[in-house]
């Protein structure tokens, strides 16, 4: 069963991607920018999720793939990186960035079986899942 998410507990504004098939998103105030992929240098003895580590204007960033954290499927094609904000410089290895969206007039339901879901937005018979960046990069070991 799913209640709606309040006003006050969501996001004015989040930032819509692919991973896979499926859209997510996340709160637009933990994104930094939106970079290409580019090459990612493996780090040896690290988790799964861990895809590896990009040169970001001379400071190594350490690039995760959600797809390992969220458990929904093969990993990401990964032609995109949304750098999130932090103490640490982490990014999240997406198929596409596609827009942000405005959350004034959407329905947003609960989900309260995943600690990284705070909702899915049904927007026009669509279904986008809002993702909390700060459990899944707290889930990973870097």
């Amino acid at each position: 069963m799913t209640a709606a998410v309040s006003a006050a507990e969501r996001p004015e504004q989040v930032l819509e991607f692919t991973l896979g098939a499926d859209r997510y998103c996340v709160d637009i105030d933990h994104v930094e920018e939106i970079v290409a992929a580019g090459d990612l240098t493996p780090l040896p003895n690290t988790p799964p999720a861990v895809a590896g580590l990009m040169d970001l204007r001379g400071t190594s960033t350490t690039i995760l793939d959600p797809t390992t954290v969220l458990d929904i499927g093969a990993p990401s094609a990964g032609t995109q990186v949304i750098i999130l904000d932090g103490d640490q410089p982490v990014g999240w290895l997406v198929d596409r960035a596609h827009r942000v969206s405005t959350l004034d007039d959407v329905d947003v339901d609960t989900v309260p079986e995943s600690p990284h879901v705070s909702g899915v937005i049904s927007d026009g018979g669509r279904f986008v899942v809002w993702v909390e960046p700060g459990t899944v990069n707290g889930s990973v070991a870097i």
